[in-house]
This record gives C-alpha cells, structure tokens and sequence, in this order.
C-alpha cells in the first residue's frame, strides 16, 4: 500500500483553485503563472540530454530504472517548496523503480536562486543533496531577500556537519557555478516554463490540483507498460 501525504500538505498546494508556479517573466510583479492545463508533447530525442544530462544530480537512481522523473526547480520559489515534500513521497514510493533527477532552474529574477542552487550543489557534492535542499526550502523567508546569503548557507552546512571546508570550495567553484548556469540554459533550451515543472519519461506532467496522484497515476501508468 502507497502512503498517504497528509492532507495538510495538499492543502497547502491549493492555491487560488490550483497549483501556481514561479513564472519566468521578469516584468510583471506577480511571481506566479498557472501551470499549463494542457499535455505537451514529448521532447523529441535529440533534446533527451538537455534534459537528463549524463550527470545529472539524482535522489534516486536505481540499476535499471522502469521510468525517469526530471523536476526542474528553483529553491527560492515557494512552490518549489510545496512540489519538495510530493518528490520525497515519490522517492518513497517508487525509489526502487524510478530514476529521480533534479535540476536547477533559479529564474534570473529571484535574487537569491543561483547561490541557493549552489548551496545545494556544493553539498551534493557530499552526498547532503537533500537534506541541503530540505534546509533552504524550510527557511526560504530568511535568505531570499539576505544579502549575506553566502554566510547564511554555510551556517546551514555547518548545522549539516558538513565539512565546511570542502563545502566553501565547492560553494565558491567554476565547476559548481558551471553546472548550475548548465542548467539554466539547458530550461531555458527546453523552453521550460516556471519552476517547478516536471518531466516523466520525456513529457510535461499536468498539474492543477496539486494532488499526489497527478504524480502518482502517472508514474503508476508508465511502471505498468
């Protein structure tokens, strides 16, 4: 039996009668765009690697995954935040059987997106993706305006035990900052349009309810072909 997100959680995506995104458009004041209601076509597959790049970051990667899940997102969007806890259920779920990739969208018009991917990465690089990611989700509020986000992070990676040395090289490197402006470019390439999107098998997922089951059926779906 699949477990249940808690209702308080689906609650909290519900917003003005559906799931919003944080949109990509710098002009207009209002950060959120509804996600699109209607199916898009699979990527063709001369663009499968923009998508799910050889090294690409997972939070699951089984032997012989049945299916692949590609969130793009950005950790100073809100929404990013709901859609986190619905990835962790997945991961629950499905983790033996689904490849679960995670790639970076920080949208130019967060101020603090691309250093907050960052964080992340540099910690993935000590296998504390997650729990990095969990971290800056949960205290959203306190840095996306900070202008010492830099410090902020790394105090987050202490509380991690992390070793902060190898985090504020990896934080500060080209390598890291390469791979998060890869991934920029590779959604934008992809014509990605907010955060969070999600891709199963080469297509867009439709969310409107923010319900687990529009993730759920669909990867129920795919795991039975």
């Amino acid at each position: 039996m699949r477990k249940a997100v808690p209702s308080l959680i689906i609650a909290g995506l519900l917003v003005s009668g559906g799931v919003v995104s944080c949109g990509t458009s710098s002009e207009s004041p209002a950060p959120e765009t509804s996600v699109s209601a209607s199916a898009e076509a699979s990527l063709p597959a001369d663009q499968m690697d923009k998508l799910v790049p050889a090294d690409a970051r997972t939070i699951t990667d089984p032997a012989d995954p049945k299916a692949t899940l590609v969130l793009f997102t950005d950790y100073q969007c809100p929404y990013c935040a709901k859609m986190d806890t619905l990835i962790e259920q997945a991961k629950a779920d499905y983790g033996d059987q689904v490849r679960i990739v995670v790639r970076n969208y920080p949208l130019p018009k967060h101020q603090n997106a691309e250093p907050s991917a960052r964080a992340v990465e540099a910690a993935a690089e000590q296998g504390a993706l997650e729990q990095m990611a969990a971290k800056v989700f949960e205290h959203q509020q306190d840095w996306k305006s900070a202008s010492n986000v830099d410090e902020i992070f790394a105090g987050y990676a202490e509380e991690l035990g992390l070793d902060m040395d190898q985090f504020t090289a990896d934080y500060n490197s080209d390598t890291i900052k390469d791979r998060v402006a890869r991934d920029l470019k590779d959604a934008q390439d992809l014509q990605v349009k907010g955060t969070p999107t999600l891709y199963l098998d080469g297509q867009t997922l439709q969310l409107e309810t923010g319900d687990y089951s529009e993730i759920q059926e669909p990867l129920d779906e795919a795991l039975s072909k």
